[in-house]
């Protein structure tokens, strides 16, 4: 994720970097660790899920925005992406069986 956000920042044509990706990548930073906090550490299934789609969106958001800088550093957090996806699945499933 570092390597992408380095990536994102420098310009291809000298204009300076929107601020706009920067943003979605703290935030999706920030809503990463509020899911951990959510989900293992006050063990809330149900705010955590709702955390965690919130973060799946600012996280695929965050993945078109930087590829619209830099196509690179957009695909080096498809990775990530996939993962959450896959954490947001495990999320959903463990909230409705234990509804």
């Amino acid at each position: 994720i570092a390597v992408s956000k380095l990536i994102a920042t420098q310009s291809k044509n000298g204009v300076d970097y929107p601020n706009l990706p920067l943003l979605a990548y703290c935030t999706h930073l920030a809503l990463g660790d509020a899911w951990n906090k959510v989900f293992f550490g006050l063990q809330c299934t149900g705010r955590g899920l709702a955390v965690i789609l919130t973060f799946w969106s600012v996280l695929w958001t965050c993945v078109y925005l930087f590829y619209q800088v830099d196509e690179t550093a957009g695909l080096f957090l498809v990775p990530t992406g996939l993962w959450v996806t896959v954490a947001a699945a495990l999320n959903w499933s463990i909230y409705f069986q234990n509804k």
